[in-house]
């Protein structure tokens, strides 16, 4: 009789990997159903701007940089929730033989608020100064929450519809994002803080 709890136990254990086993295994099969999670999650992960499921659920060359700056000073988290708050991103077609997705992407349109902030920093900062300015927090403070209150007070909205490569990962589905995408997805944002020096 002792034994039947330990028994018990086994079996629920057992049982529990199994499912944790299948469910990752599953979630890296490129099925359709499996694109348009992995859709969702993106949305969600940018919204939140999830630095962690981003990277994992994510490949972009900008996105990354972002991302990079974010673990190190919260400025760049706040700006990366700003630049996709008012982002949706709908699923029209997947091709699970190309490997590819088909989504209409809708946000702010945030390209000339960011398109004036890149070029105010032009303006005052050479590319060196302004790569030492970036682990200066009180002018990530000043600058960054300005331009954050500038995309919170944008009302016009882009709607673009982009193709988004889609790869197996280790134990997910990864969604590829070239420039179009990138600028589709950020209202714009991306591709002009990106421009700042060529």
């Amino acid at each position: 009789m002792k034994n039947i709890p330990k028994i018990l136990l086994s079996v629920i254990l057992a049982v529990a990997l199994a499912f944790s086993f299948s469910s990752c295994s599953k979630s890296v099969e490129l099925t359709e159903e499996n694109v348009i999670e992995t859709v969702a999650v993106v949305e969600e992960s940018l919204k939140k701007f999830d630095s962690k499921k981003l990277e994992k659920y994510v490949k972009s060359s900008t996105l990354s940089t972002i991302m990079r700056y974010a673990k190190e000073h919260k400025q760049f988290k706040e700006l990366g929730k700003a630049i996709f708050s008012g982002l949706s991103i709908t699923v029209d077609d997947v091709d699970i033989k190309n490997q590819i997705v088909t989504v209409t992407v809708k946000n702010k349109d945030l390209s000339s608020v960011a398109s004036d902030f890149a070029e105010k920093l032009k303006n005052n900062y050479s590319a060196v100064e302004l790569l030492n300015k970036l682990d200066d927090d009180d002018f990530l403070d000043f600058s960054l929450n300005q331009l954050v209150e500038s995309m919170d007070a944008v009302d016009d909205e882009t709607e673009v519809t982009v193709t988004l490569n889609v790869k197996k990962g280790d134990k997910n589905l990864v969604l590829t994002f070239d420039d179009d995408s990138e600028d589709a997805v950020s209202g714009g944002a991306l591709t002009a803080i990106k421009n700042i020096y060529k």
